[in-house]
Formats: C-alpha cells, sequence, structure tokens
C-alpha cells in the first residue's frame, strides 16, 4: 500500500490527530483544509475513461481551478464515490477497478464542489491472457532488472542477462523461459519461480526487494508464469504514443504534489493507463522527487521535468512550484527588446529579482572578449566612458560585430567543433576549411546554407573545403552523430547499439538517419594528400539488431521519398534547415546564446533531450524564430543577445537571484577561454606572440588548429579538436594553470621584456601614476581607484627598482580574478 493513499490515526497527548500518507508526504487534516481552500470549481482527468477487460484500470486526477487562474491537484484529498458499484468501483486513490460490462460515472467530492467522469466497462467476457512485451518487459523495467546498472549491461549480471528496457523481446523470452535449464520460470508452481521469489526477497538476491507480493506487476508476472509464458501473438497491439497528464503544471503552495498519469495509446485503438508499469524520474530533485506511482512532491520554487518511460515510448511532463513570499516585489526592470521579456517574466514567475544593469567599464570588457575574444584598447575604453549618448551601447556592439577579431573568433568556435585538424584533413586542408568558415562570416551567409553546404559537400577537399566535413566523418554511423549532435542538438550515440536507455530515439532511428549517409564515398586526388568524395549510386545501411536493411528516415520523422538517382543528403539538409524542422533553429539558436552568454538555455547546447528541458521555453522559442525570420544570421542573433538588458545585467547578485545558475538574473563569472586569456596576457603586454610556422602578428584565436602545441594553450583547455562538442573545451581551473600565471615563462617572459608596455611608458617618461593608470586601463579595462593608485606609488617609491616594481605591479594585475574572468 506505499504508494496509494491510505489513511492512519495517531494517538499523541494532546488527543487524537487525523493525519493522512500519501507515498511518502506526511499530510495534517489541517494541511488538507489550507490546501483544499475554496475552489472555484474542479474537473476530473482525463474527461472520460473506457476499461478493457479486467486488467485495466484508470488513475484519474481531480483539479481545482482557484481566483487568479491556480491549480491544484486535489485528488489526494477528494472523495471518490462510483453511481454503479456493480460496473466498475473506485477507491480512495482514485483508481477505478472494473467489474462487469456497462457504464456508470465516477463521482469526485471536494471543497464543496464536485465533478463526474463517464466510465465504460467493455470485454470483460473476454479472455485477457498477459502480454509479454506490454506486460511482462513493462514490469522488468519498472523494477530495474533491464537496466543498465542490473542484468541489463551487455555482459548481464551473475549469468543473467536481459536487452536494456527490454529493446529486444525475443531475446528476453528465450532467456526467461529455456536457459539454466527453465529454472527462472516455474508454470506448475508459479510462485516457486526464481523470476518472483527473488525480487520479492525470499532468496537471497543482490539487486535487492525489487517487487511487492501483492503488487500489480507481481500479479502480472506471476499470472504470465502461470499462463504458460507464451509469446505474443501477431494481434497483440502495438505501442503507438505515450500521452501524460497533466503535461505542464505549475502549482503554487500550498499546492506542493501532482499525481502523473501515464496513458498508452496502442494500434487497435485503445488507449490503456499504464501508470503502475511506467517508470518515472525526476530531471531536478532539489526541486521535486517522483516516486515509482508518478506522484510529484515539490521541495522548493523552481522546475522539473517528469521523464516518463513505458517500453519504447518516453515523454515528459514540465511541473513548476512556486512558494511565494511575502517580502518580495517586482521592481520592473527596463526591456531592451524581446529577450528581456521573456527572460523576465521567468524571473517574475519564480520571484527572482535581476540583477542591475553593469557599468559601462565591464560592459565594454565583456562585449569585446564575448565578441572578439579580445580586450579593448585604453583609447577604446576611455572614449566609450566619455561618450554620452544613451545609444553607445548599441552603437559598440555593431562596431564589435564587423570587426576582423569578430570573425576570427566564431570561426575558432566553428572550426573547433567541426573538428578542423591537420591529423585528419591534413595542413593545407585546416587552412582551406578555416578560410572558407571565415568568409562564411564575414558574408553573414545565412546558417542554414551553411549547413547544407556541409551536408551536401563533394568534389576535391582541397577546391571545396566544405568537402573536409566528411574527411572527419568518415562513415555513416559517424556522420550521423556528428551531423544530430552538432546541427540538432541531439547525442544520439546511444542508439547505436541499443535503443537509448533515457530518451525516445531507438536503434531504427539511428540507422535511418545513417543511410542518408550510406552512399557517401572517397577517393584519392591528384594531390598526395587531397581526398575526393562523392556520391556512388548504391549502398545501404543494415540494422545490427534485426538485419533489416533501413530506408533513409527523418529523425522523429517519416521515411524519406529520394528519386532513384538522387543524393540522399539533399532531402537530409532540406528537412534539416527547413523553418519547420522541430530542432534545428531551436539547437542552433541555443548553441549561439551558450557562447555569448556562458551557458545554454537548454545546457549542455548539444544534449537536447526531454529529460534535459529548456529553462525558458518561451524565451528559446522566441530566439528561433527571430533566427529563422532573419535568414539564420548568426551576427544579428549575438547583436540581439548582447543588445538586451539581460545580457547586460551586473555579476554582483541580490537576496533574491543569489542561488539563481539557470534564468540568467546576473551575469555568470567565468574564466577567460585559452585562446582569450593568451591574447589578453599579448594585448595587457603589449608583446604579441610568436607561432611557429605563422606570419608575426598572429593571435592565438587565429590558429588554424590546435597542432601548434603551445604550451600554455594546452594547459589552460584547448581543445584537440577530437570531438563534435562543446565539452572538449576545459573550464575547469587547476593547479598548473595556477602556476603558468605565477611563475610560468610566458608570463615572466613579457613581463621582462624590455619591449613590452612597461619598457615604452618609461622610454616615454611617463610618471607612476601615469604608468599605473595605463597599466590598469590597458589590463582590466579601467581606471585605477584612488587608493589603488596610492598603493601603487608607495611599492614604487619602497623598492630600490623602479623597472622591477612595475613589473610587480603588472604581475598581479594579470593574475587579478578581474582579468583571468569575465565578468
Amino acid at each position: 500500500m506505499g504508494k496509494q493513499l491510505r489513511s492512519r490515526f495517531l494517538q499523541g497527548t494532546m488527543g487524537a490527530l487525523a493525519v493522512f500518507v500519501f507515498g511518502s508526504t506526511l499530510v495534517s487534516a489541517g494541511d488538507n483544509a489550507a490546501l483544499v481552500g475554496n475552489p472555484a470549481s474542479i474537473a476530473i482527468e482525463p474527461a472520460a475513461a473506457t476499461l478493457l477487460g479486467h486488467r485495466a484500470q484508470q488513475q484519474i486526477n481531480v483539479t481545482g481551478r482557484y481566483e487568479g487562474n491556480l491549480l491544484r491537484d486535489l485528488s489526494r484529498v477528494s472523495e471518490f464515490v462510483s453511481e454503479n458499484p456493480e460496473v466498475a468501483s473506485v477507491n480512495s486513490a482514485g483508481v477505478i477497478i472494473p467489474k462487469t460490462n456497462g457504464t456508470t460515472n465516477v463521482v469526485a467530492k471536494v471543497g464543496g464542489k464536485e465533478s463526474k467522469v463517464a466510465v465504460t466497462v467493455k470485454d470483460m467476457e473476454k479472455p485477457s491472457p498477459v502480454q509479454f512485451v506490454n506486460h511482462v518487459t513493462a514490469v522488468l523495467s519498472k523494477a530495474g532488472c533491464s537496466s543498465g546498472a542490473c542484468h541489463g549491461s551487455p555482459s548481464g549480471k551473475n549469468g543473467f542477462r536481459l536487452s536494456l528496457r527490454g529493446y529486444d523481446p525475443p531475446l528476453d523470452l528465450e532467456t526467461l523461459t529455456h536457459e539454466i535449464f527453465g529454472r527462472r520460470t516455474n508454470r506448475l508452481t508459479p510462485d516457486d519461480s526464481l523470476m518472483l521469489r527473488k525480487p520479492v526477497g525470499k532468496v537471497p538476491h543482490e539487486g535487492g526487494i525489487r517487487l511487492s507480493g501483492n503488487s500489480l506487476q507481481y500479479k502480472l508476472m506471476r499470472d504470465w508464469i502461470a499462463e504458460g509464458m507464451n509469446p505474443d501473438v501477431a494481434a497483440t497491439p502495438q505501442l503507438q504514443k505515450l500521452q501524460i497528464v497533466p503535461a505542464r503544471r505549475v502549482l503554487t503552495d500550498p499546492a506542493t504534489s501532482q499525481q502523473i498519469i501515464a496513458l498508452a495509446h496502442f494500434s487497435d485503438g485503445s488507449v490503456r493507463d499504464v501508470t503502475p508499469l511506467a517508470v518515472f524520474s525526476s530531471s531536478n530533485e532539489e526541486v521535486g522527487r517522483v516516486t515509482d506511482s508518478g506522484l510529484v512532491e515539490g521541495n522548493q520554487t523552481g522546475e522539473t521535468a517528469i521523464l516518463v518511460r513505458y517500453l519504447d515510448q518516453i515523454s515528459t511532463a514540465h511541473v513548476t512550484f512556486l512558494k511565494p513570499a511575502p517580502e518580495f516585489a517586482w521592481t520592473n526592470p527596463p526591456e531592451n527588446n524581446y529577450v528581456d521579456k521573456h527572460a523576465f517574466a521567468k524571473m517574475k514567475m519564480l520571484q527572482i529579482l535581476p540583477s542591475d544593469q553593469c557599468g559601462d567599464e565591464e560592459f565594454i570588457r565583456r562585449a569585446s572578449l564575448d565578441a572578439t575574444a579580445a580586450l579593448p584598447t585604453s583609447d577604446e575604453v576611455k572614449q566609450f566612458l566619455a561618450d554620452k549618448d544613451p545609444a553607445k551601447r548599441t552603437k559598440l556592439v555593431a562596431r564589435l560585430l564587423e570587426k576582423p577579431e569578430f570573425y576570427d573568433f566564431w570561426t575558432l568556435k566553428l572550426a573547433d567543433v567541426l573538428r578542423s585538424n591537420r591529423k585528419v584533413i591534413q595542413e593545407k586542408g585546416i587552412h582551406v576549411f578555416q578560410r572558407w568558415i571565415r568568409d562564411s562570416l564575414v558574408q553573414d551567409k545565412p546558417f542554414d546554407q551553411f549547413v547544407r553546404e556541409l551536408i551536401v559537400a563533394e568534389g576535391n577537399s582541397y577546391t571545396n573545403p566544405a568537402v573536409n566535413y566528411y574527411r572527419v566523418s568518415r562513415d555513416p554511423q559517424n556522420s550521423v552523430e556528428t551531423t544530430a549532435q552538432l546541427f540538432m542538438g541531439i547525442r544520439i550515440q546511444c542508439a547505436k547499439c541499443h535503443n537509448h536507455p533515457f530518451e525516445k530515439w531507438s536503434q531504427n532511428d539511428y540507422y535511418g538517419l545513417a543511410a542518408f549517409f550510406s552512399r557517401v564515398k572517397y577517393k584519392p586526388g591528384a594531390e598526395p594528400t587531397e581526398e575526393v568524395v562523392f556520391v556512388d549510386r548504391a549502398g545501404e545501411v543494415t540494422q545490427p539488431r534485426t538485419g533489416q536493411q533501413m530506408p533513409p528516415k527523418f529523425l522523429g520523422g517519416a521515411v524519406a521519398e529520394v528519386a532513384a538517382g538522387q543524393d540522399r543528403r539533399v532531402a537530409l539538409a532540406n528537412w534539416m534547415t527547413s523553418p519547420e524542422n522541430p530542432f534545428f533553429a531551436k539547437a542552433s539558436a541555443n548553441r549561439v546564446w551558450y557562447h555569448v552568454m556562458g551557458r545554454g538555455i537548454i545546457d549542455p547546447p548539444d544534449d537536447v533531450r526531454d529529460s534535459n528541458p529548456p529553462c525558458n521555453d518561451e524565451l528559446l522559442d522566441a530566439l528561433a524564430k527571430d533566427f529563422v525570420a532573419n535568414k539564420f544570421s548568426i551576427k544579428h542573433l549575438v547583436a540581439t543577445i548582447m543588445n538586451s538588458r539581460t545580457y547586460q545585467l551586473s555579476a554582483e547578485t541580490n537576496k533574491w537571484n543569489k542561488d539563481d545558475m539557470a534564468y540568467f538574473s546576473h551575469v555568470q563569472v567565468r574564466m577567460l577561454t585559452a585562446e582569450q586569456l593568451l591574447d589578453a596576457i599579448c594585448t595587457a603586454t603589449e608583446l604579441p606572440e610568436k607561432f611557429a610556422g605563422l606570419p608575426a602578428g598572429t593571435r592565438a584565436t587565429q590558429l588554424p588548429d590546435p597542432e601548434v602545441k603551445h604550451p600554455f594553450l594546452m594547459t589552460f583547455g584547448q581543445p584537440n579538436r577530437e570531438l563534435a562538442c562543446e565539452c572538449e573545451r576545459e573550464s575547469d581551473s587547476s593547479l598548473s594553470q595556477a602556476l603558468q600565471m605565477i611563475n610560468g615563462p610566458l608570463v615572466a617572459g613579457k613581463l621582462r621584456d624590455a619591449n613590452n608596455r612597461i619598457g615604452k611608458l618609461l622610454a616615454a617618461n611617463k610618471t607612476d601614476s601615469e604608468i599605473a593608470s595605463e597599466l590598469y586601463f590597458a589590463t582590466l579595462s579601467r581606471a585605477p581607484r584612488d587608493a589603488e593608485i596610492k598603493a601603487i606609488t608607495d611599492h614604487i617609491k619602497a623598492a630600490g627598482d623602479r623597472r622591477k616594481a612595475l613589473e610587480d605591479v603588472h604581475w598581479a594585475l594579470l593574475n587579478s580574478k578581474e582579468f583571468l574572468f569575465r565578468h
């Protein structure tokens, strides 16, 4: 009974107090009264129920509607009555049980209101054998037996192996009925079956107790064994869709829980409640955890996605819990554009107050680093601070996005994830590929066109640089995984070997997408290191588990209609870059947001899945819509984000947003990337870095690939470009990084060089305070404070060597958090 509503009476010294236990939540009568309140109306979900056969049941929810359009789940405090108990009964948890064919109404009463749901019972006279796939494999999954941590691992556990999450029912049927001489199942005395004795704890089981002896799951397993352990017949209905009720819910205190119902739609048109057989998990257990029965219990204000899995179908319910604080007051911050409208609406709902706008000194440094990876010059900072034009920030963003450094920086970002590396595409290849990417950015080539040119690329890898996409992704499987992750944000790798354990993607999805690339072939070019990519007239992909030859199929969509002789990749590119594509525009806009803001609306930005939902759906939808409307212009989207007040918020937090790490209520401080930091040191010291084999003046952000093997860049997390993932760029600080900055040869060498910034300022006979001011502007993009000037001048006077004292000052600035971090 632990998962159902039950009553218990506790006796205390103050007298009897009635309480109710729902799942693990203890609810007093006083709490019940506060929860019920005075609803304007109540409604039952689902609105109607049809129960087919004696194995059917139906969980119902009672939702109260209150003033201000607030909703509460009142299921646990409602009274349920069947108008005809001979047709169907209903228990105190709101579960309807069929009795005989016919119709009736189930009435819910609470808070002086009532609502009815029409119930139809059919097929009670018909046999209803347990179905192996729809019932038994679901039970094994629900109990965790077929999980990767248990018997669903490739080698199984203790000699017992099941397919992961039941993706291979024939294998599981054979395993249960014939392995180890059939000892796992005993059709003569079903209760003696090891498959039942172990999970209920009657014999030792390393996995512990997984089933209750009186549970529905146990009964299904037992009945299947008793019925003869039959495989499914051809007419067994197939699962088509999994519907979640409710799919989205916002609950305001005192509403702190929500029951989730899972409805399975089958090929015969039937809809069945599979809540007891579904697997539930929460994306954010700090906000709300979910019980095995689908009850979501809120812990604190925030949002969580409840992932519901039944067989090979996965759906998500989004639940938001709000606990209003009476002292919270929204300050109505100005909105610069639609970004702020959606970002602030979410913050207001969650009672997160955004920080104030950052100062001009912070803004010019932040904007320059984010747009161009370069520090602003001293003159640029001084001119910007002196400018009184109210529109100067917008004008600055426009100037930054026209600088050559903007194109260099975004070329670096794209080349990283496209894995432009001379170990794979040769030295000439990295240069022509880098130049093609940069030229595309300079032209503001629509991103959909850029991606389309990559996907359909063919010809010589040096004369058509986009062909290098296939020199890196050299087989259909690699092309599938790269394309899905880069341009749809989907990590589909798991589905290569089995249906994805946590998402809806199956092996058929994986190999159906791979079929688009199955005819891409290679041959040598005229030069020794070049290759020619061409499309053959034949070539197919076979699904390894079924042996089926897979037709090209759009991810989550239909089989592609491709004429004979047509390049399949053209159909894929057209579908993928279409404005109607459910993945491309959102994933691309989210990636741009990630690069500007430091965190994705979906984060990580290349891990789009139901169990990792956007922190702000409306904002992501608006960005994607704007991206499409403006011809997929990266430059336009960057400008829109940088011109928003959300982007321009301070890093200083307040009482209401100090714990926020997801909703962009303040700027999140982050360390400069390897290339940003090296270039910033070069700018601050006024000494360019020299890279072997490259022209003088080459900046770190202009390097063609990481094979330059610069020790400083390697220490600070420069990616090797071996993965099509933003995660390859390391961002965590380390002891070796600290040693590089404190006593490393690069920083020390640039500080001691006679021709550096300090040397030039000394040669110009600048005073100590003038030099200090110039060092601050060049390094921290601001003027020194009075106390800082005094400390610096006192240090120089006390030192025996003026030059060394100034090097000490600059060393301290370069090692300050203010320099090392973007804020």
